[in-house]
């Protein structure tokens, strides 16, 4: 992979994860990208990164125009952690092959609902 397709890659998955998660735990950070790089892996949503984080009707906070403004520090913080997640392999991955997550206040109405709990770490619950 060359550096310019790396650097777009990071920033697509930094912009989830912040979206998503930005105040949330490591864990739930990494249950994140995790979802995203299973997601990637399945072709089910798009065949690279940026195209399954802005699948029609995915990651709803990457849309979201309420969410526009950026802390410049944390974002960084963020991208730097994708790439010690997907480039350096520092962590694990928490959810094995989750597809699926949501934050456990919300009672989601999609049909993914039906599928089976993987993990359940900190607010949020992966499938």
């Amino acid at each position: 992979m060359d550096i310019h397709n790396l650097e777009l890659e990071v920033s697509c998955y930094a912009t989830a994860v912040y979206h998503e998660v930005n105040n949330r735990t490591l864990e739930e950070k990494l249950g994140v990208i995790n979802v995203i790089r299973n997601r990637v892996k399945s072709g089910l949503w798009g065949r690279d990164v940026c195209s399954v984080i802005y699948a029609s009707g995915q990651f709803i906070g990457v849309t979201d125009e309420s969410h526009k403004k950026v802390d410049k520090k944390t974002y960084l913080e963020t991208q730097l952690l994708v790439l010690d997640t997907i480039v350096f392999h520092k962590y694990a991955n928490p959810v094995a092959n989750a597809l699926y997550f949501h934050d456990d206040s919300i009672m989601p109405k999609h049909s993914w609902f039906g599928h089976q709990k993987i993990t359940h770490i900190g607010r949020m619950v992966f499938y």
